[in-house]
């Protein structure tokens, strides 16, 4: 419950002193130097590596699901020891992905070979992000002027088809002048 001062209420949170998760709950604990760790089947590894030699997948045992890494001599964190962790192999509502093509295409996806370059992939992304931009303008807009015709139909000097007419029934609206 908050408490007050001159300041004004005092929002604290308890401290929780739990225990740590287990360093083997972290993804970058099973890179494809840790001993014992379970690779992907020789014939995954090889279809992996046919798209650049330095990829490699491996098992989370804890989460269940596949690692997918690249090799990078240059990162010397002492977690992940030379390798970085590309994804972890799941769809966006965090569910089981098995060792397929959908894993293949998505380090396709994000590989040099299929952009050339990191500034083909990310003109790429930015054409992406303008597309959707633009396809959202011309729906909004669309959808202003289907609701704004109406309106200016609705607010049109209409004949009111009763009796005779001369076309318009401001046709006489000047008379008395």
């Amino acid at each position: 419950m908050p408490t007050g001062d001159a300041q004004g209420p005092d929002f604290r949170v308890p401290y929780q002193s739990g225990d740590r998760p287990p360093i083997e709950d972290a993804p970058s604990f099973w890179h494809p130097q840790r001993f014992g760790v379970k690779f992907a089947t020789p014939a995954f590894r090889k279809q992996l590596q046919a798209i650049h030699p330095d990829l490699d997948a491996t098992w989370h045992p804890l989460r269940e699901r596949w690692l997918v890494w690249y090799r990078r001599p240059r990162i010397q964190h002492p977690l992940c020891a030379g390798w970085l962790l590309l994804f972890i192999a799941e769809t966006s509502t965090h569910a089981y992905v098995p060792l397929d093509a959908r894993i293949l295409a998505a380090v396709y996806e994000q590989s040099g070979m299929k952009w050339g370059s990191g500034k083909r992939y990310w003109a790429r992304v930015e054409e992406e992000a303008e597309r959707t931009r633009t396809a959202n303008l011309k729906h909004r807009d669309d959808e202003v002027l289907d609701t704004a015709s109406e309106y200016w139909d609705h607010t049109q000097i209409q004949v009111s088809m009763c009796g005779q007419s001369s076309g318009s029934k401001f046709v006489d609206h000047h008379a008395g002048d």
